[in-house]
C-alpha cells in the first residue's frame, strides 16, 4: 500500500498566492493547478520547523493564482487561472486529523481569477468579493437556504482596469465598500447597496505612479463627534496600499451617519493637506484622505498587511499608535513599519531579508524579491512569525527571539520547486536523491535524523541559466546532468556538504572521518557564470555589486560556508541553500547539436550516455562518453531519426545492454562490448503507434527483458529469445486510459520467481502498480494510488530505490 512520505511543492509566484489559518494552524498555498496544505507550523513549544505539506487538493486545471482562509467557519477559497472559484470546508478531527470536504465549484468568469478580497472589518461575514482578468468584480454571498455560495452583485471596473487587490468594509448588513486596486495608478473605490443589489463607483483615489498590488485595511477606535449640539460616533479606517512606483501610502476613510451635520472647517490650509475625496451611500457619509507616505524600499512593494492582534476575534480596535505594518518587496528586503507616537510620522523599526540592490532581475544569489508575506502570532505558544514566498518557489520564515527585542532569526519552512520536475536521480545507497526542475536548479533532498520520517532539501548543487532537464547520480560524490543547452556538466560533492550531510542527516557514507580526502572545500558562482567554480583553503571571490558578500558575482570563501555548514542543526534554510550548498563543476562535455534530452550512466559509472533534441538523423545519436578522461568515444550509436526520449542502462547480469527509446515509435537495444564498443542487438520500428516516452528494465540473470510505455496509452514487454541471434518480441502488453509518460520497475523476492513490480505513470496524473512475471507474461494490476497522494499534473518521471535494498521498496515522482 502507497504512503506519501513527504511532498516537495513550490509556491507560485503570485501576490496573495498563500493564507495562514488561525484557527487550525496551517498554511494554504497555491503550486501550480493544485492547492498545498500543511500540517500544524505550530506546537506545544512554539514553531514548528519540521511542519511539511501533507496533502494537494486538486481541482484545477490550470495555475492557482489566489488562496484566502474564511476564518470564522474554516472555509479555503482558492482561485486559478481557469477563471473558477473552488470552495473547501475543513474540520480536525478527534485525532487531530484534518478532514477536508469540496463544497462547490464558482464558475463567474471565462477570463482568469486575479485575486479574492474578504471582509476586513468582520471575520464571522460570508461575503467576499472575486476580481478576474476582464476588468470585473463579483460579490459572492452564503445563501443560508441552500448552503451554497451565490452571486449577489457584479461590477465592471472602468475600461483598461482589472482588480488585482480587493478588499470590503462592512458598513452595515446593507452597506458594503470595495476597495480594488490593480492595473492603473489609481485606487477605485466602489459601493454595494445590499437592498438594491447595485454596485457604484464612488471614488477614484489618485496618488501612485504604477500599479497597486496590495490593500491593508483595519479599524481604528470609534471616536464621538459633537457638531451643532449633536453628539454622534466616527468610525475612521486606516488602509495602506502598495504599488509597484516603490512607494506605500497610508489613507484614512472616516464613516459617519448622512442625517448627522455636516462640521465644515474654516481655518485649514489647504496647501498643506491632502486633497479629501467625499461621497455618501444609502445612509453613511464617507471621506477619504490621504495620510502618509512611507518611502524605503528599492523596488516593486509587492504586499503590506497589519500586524495580527493577538486575538483576532476582539472586538475592540486599535489605537493608532499601536499599529505595525509589514511590507515585502521585491527588492529582496521585509520592513516593519511603526510610527512615532509623538511626531505620528512612520519609520521602518525592522528589516529582513537581504541588502540587495539587483532587486527581481537577480537571477542567482539574491531570492529575486519577496511576493506575499504574512505577519502570524501563536497566541497559545507566544510565538511571532514572518512567512514570505519568493522567486525560488521556496519559503522563508523569520521567528522573533523571545530575549532579544526586535530580533527574528531565520527557521527552516516549506521548500519546492518553482517550476515542473523533469528528472530524479536516487544516490547508490538510497539515502538521498537529486531532482531536476524548469526552474534552472537542481536539489538535493534527504531524510532529517532528527525528524526521522520526512525528507528535506539538504542542497542546491546546480542553479543555472536553463532550464534542467535530466540528472544522474555517478556515485555517492558525483552526478551529471543537463539541461536546455548543449552541454552536459558533471559534478563533485564539497566537503562541506559531505559534512552536513553526515552531521544533520546522519548518512553513514558522510560519517565523520569517511569523509574522501580528493573532495573540493566548496563552490561558487563567479559573475555572469554558469560553471560553479571549486574554492581552495582561504578563497573569497570578490564580486562588483556592491551588495554583501554571497550574492552572485560576490560569493564568500569556503572557510565561511564550512562554518555555516558545520554548526547547521537543522535543514538548511532558503539564503543557506542558494549561497553555500553549491557544487563544484568537474568538467562540461560536448559534443551534441541540440538541446540535451535524456542521460544514464553505466553500472560500473564509467560511460554516461547522452542524446539531445533532433528532427533529422543525423542528430539522432546516442553519444558515450568515458568517466575516466571526460572524453567522448570515437562511435556514435545511430538508429533513430527523431529525438530520443530515454535513455535506460540494463539492471542486471553480466552482460550489460542500453536501451533507447525514441518520438520515432522505435527502440534500439545495444550491447556493451569489450573496449566499451557497442553492438546493435535489435532496431524496432513501429515498437508503439505513437511517441514511446519510457523504459525500464525487467531483466535478470541473462534473461533481457525490458518494458516500453507510449503514447499511444499502452505498456509493452519485450523479451529477447535465448541465444546471441534471439529475436526480441512484445510477449504482452496492457492498455491504459491516457498516455503513459513515465515507468520504472521493482524487483521482488517470490519464491526465487523474476517477478518485478512496475510503477505506471500517466499523462492525467495518475499512478498504478502492477505486477510483471517475466516468465510467465502477465501482467497484474495490484494497486491504483490514491489520488491524493500525487501531483495534481501529468507524470514527468518516476524513479525506485528498491533495486538498492529490496526491503525497502520507495519511488518518487
Amino acid at each position: 500500500m502507497a504512503k506519501v512520505e513527504s511532498i516537495f511543492a513550490g509556491c507560485n509566484k503570485n501576490l496573495g498566492i498563500f493564507d495562514y489559518n488561525a484557527n487550525l494552524k496551517i498554511v494554504a498555498y497555491g503550486s501550480s493547478n493544485t492547492v498545498s496544505i500543511s500540517t500544524s507550523i505550530f506546537h506545544s513549544r512554539g514553531y514548528d520547523p519540521t511542519a511539511q505539506v501533507y496533502i494537494t487538493l486538486k481541482n484545477h486545471t490550470e495555475e492557482i493564482t489566489a488562496i484566502k482562509w474564511i476564518q470564522s467557519t474554516n472555509l479555503l477559497l482558492s482561485g486559478s487561472q481557469d477563471g473558477v472559484v473552488n470552495v473547501w470546508m475543513f474540520s480536525q478531527k478527534e485525532n487531530g486529523i484534518l478532514d477536508i470536504q469540496f463544497i462547490q465549484g464558482l464558475k463567474p468568469t471565462q477570463g482568469a481569477i486575479s485575486c479574492i478580497g474578504l471582509v476586513s472589518n468582520d471575520a464571522n461575514c460570508l461575503k467576499f468579493a472575486v476580481g478576474d482578468s476582464n476588468g470585473k468584480i463579483y460579490i459572492y454571498s452564503l445563501d443560508s437556504k441552500v448552503n451554497k455560495f451565490e452571486e449577489i452583485a457584479n461590477f465592471e471596473l472602468p475600461y483598461g482596469f482589472y482588480a488585482m487587490a480587493l478588499n470590503m468594509i462592512k458598513l452595515s448588513d446593507a452597506e458594503y465598500i470595495i476597495l480594488s486596486g490593480g492595473s492603473k495608478p489609481v485606487i477605485n473605490v466602489i459601493s454595494l447597496d445590499m437592498c438594491t443589489m447595485k454596485m457604484t463607483l464612488k471614488a477614484s483615489l489618485p496618488g501612485h505612479d504604477d500599479w497597486v498590488r496590495s490593500i491593508a485595511i483595519r479599524q481604528l477606535a470609534t471616536t464621538m463627534e459633537t457638531v451643532e449640539g449633536v453628539t454622534y460616533p466616527k468610525t475612521t479606517y486606516i488602509f495602506a496600499s502598495a504599488s509597484l512606483d516603490r512607494i506605500i501610502r497610508l489613507w484614512k476613510l472616516t464613516i459617519e451617519a448622512s442625517s448627522n451635520p455636516v462640521y465644515v472647517e474654516t481655518n485649514k490650509l489647504k496647501l498643506l493637506t491632502s486633497k479629501e475625496y467625499r461621497f455618501e451611500t444609502a445612509t453613511n457619509r464617507c471621506c477619504i484622505f490621504l495620510d502618509a507616505i512611507l518611502m524605503g524600499h528599492d523596488d516593486w512593494v509587492s504586499e503590506v498587511t497589519w500586524k495580527p492582534r493577538k486575538n483576532e476575534g476582539q472586538k475592540e480596535f486599535e489605537n493608532e499608535n499601536d499599529l505595525m505594518l509589514l511590507s515585502s518587496s521585491a527588492d529582496s528586503s521585509i520592513m516593519m513599519w511603526k510610527s512615532d507616537p509623538i511626531s505620528g510620522v512612520w519609520f521602518p523599526e525592522v528589516r529582513l531579508g537581504e541588502m540587495a540592490i539587483k532587486g527581481a532581475s537577480t537571477a542567482t544569489g539574491s531570492s529575486g524579491g519577496f511576493y506575499c508575506s504574512k505577519w502570524i502570532f501563536d497566541e497559545d505558544t507566544n510565538t511571532e512569525i514572518v512567512l514570505s514566498n519568493g522567486k525560488t518557489g521556496s519559503f522563508r520564515c523569520w521567528e522573533k527571539d523571545l530575549v532579544k527585542d526586535k530580533v527574528y532569526n531565520s527557521r527552516t519552512t516549506f521548500v519546492g520547486a518553482a517550476r515542473a520536475i523533469t528528472d530524479i536521480s536516487w544516490a547508490a545507497s538510497g539515502e538521498y536523491f537529486l531532482a531536476t526542475s524548469l526552474d534552472q536548479s537542481t536539489r538535493l533532498y534527504a531524510k532529517w535524523s532528527r525528524d526521522g520520517e520526512k525528507w528535506f532539501e539538504f542542497g542546491r548543487p546546480q542553479i543555472h541559466g536553463f532550464d534542467m532537464i535530466t540528472v544522474k547520480s555517478i556515485n555517492g560524490t558525483r552526478f551529471v546532468s543537463a539541461g536546455d543547452e548543449k552541454v552536459i556538466r558533471v559534478f563533485d560533492m564539497p566537503k562541506s556538504i559531505a559534512g552536513m550531510l553526515g552531521n544533520v542527516c546522519g548518512l553513514t557514507e558522510f560519517q565523520k572521518g569517511e569523509i574522501e580526502e580528493n573532495l573540493p572545500e566548496s563552490a561558487s558562482l563567479p559573475v555572469l557564470g554558469l560553471s560553479n567554480k571549486a574554492t581552495l583553503d582561504g578563497d573569497v571571490i570578490g564580486g562588483n555589486n556592491g551588495d554583501e558578500g554571497g550574492e552572485a558575482g560576490g560569493s564568500v570563501g569556503n572557510d565561511i560556508s564550512n562554518s555555516i555548514m558545520s554548526e547547521l542543526n537543522e535543514p538548511p534554510v532558503e539564503d543557506i541553500l542558494q549561497r553555500h550548498t553549491l557544487w563544484p563543476e568537474l568538467e562540461k562535455l560536448y559534443g551534441h547539436g541540440f538541446e540535451i534530452t535524456t542521460l544514464d550512466v553505466s553500472r560500473d559509472g564509467k560511460i554516461i550516455a547522452s542524446a539531445c533534441r533532433s528532427n533529422v538523423a543525423k542528430h539522432a545519436v546516442i553519444r558515450n562518453f568515458d568517466t575516466g578522461n571526460w572524453l567522448e568515444y570515437e562511435d556514435t550509436l545511430k538508429g533513430h531519426d527523431l529525438t530520443i526520449t530515454r535513455l535506460r542502462f540494463s539492471l542486471a547480469g553480466e552482460q550489460e545492454y542500453l536501451l533507447s527509446v525514441s518520438r520515432d515509435r522505435k527502440f534500439t537495444l545495444w550491447r556493451r562490448g569489450v573496449n566499451e564498443k557497442f553492438e546493435l542487438v535489435k532496431l524496432m520500428e513501429k515498437a508503439h503507434s505513437r511517441i514511446i516516452w519510457d523504459c525500464a528494465w525487467v531483466n535478470y540473470e541473462d534473461v533481457v527483458a525490458f518494458v516500453t510505455c507510449s503514447r499511444d496509452k499502452e505498456v509493452r514487454l519485450w523479451v529477447k529469445e535465448a541465444g546471441d541471434s534471439g529475436d526480441v518480441v512484445c510477449k504482452a502488453s496492457v492498455k491504459f486510459s491516457s498516455a503513459v509518460t513515465a515507468i520504472d520497475s521493482i524487483k521482488v523476492n517470490d519464491e526465487g520467481r523474476s517477478v518485478f513490480k512496475l510503477v505506471i505513470g500517466l499523462d492525467n496524473g495518475e499512478v498504478y502498480v502492477y505486477r510483471v512475471d517475466v516468465e510467465k507474461f502477465e501482467f497484474e494490476e495490484l494497486e491504483k494510488i490514491e489520488q491524493t497522494l500525487l501531483p495534481g499534473g501529468g507524470i514527468s518521471r518516476l524513479k525506485d530505490v528498491a533495486r538498492i535494498s529490496y526491503d525497502k521498496e520507495r519511488f518518487s515522482c
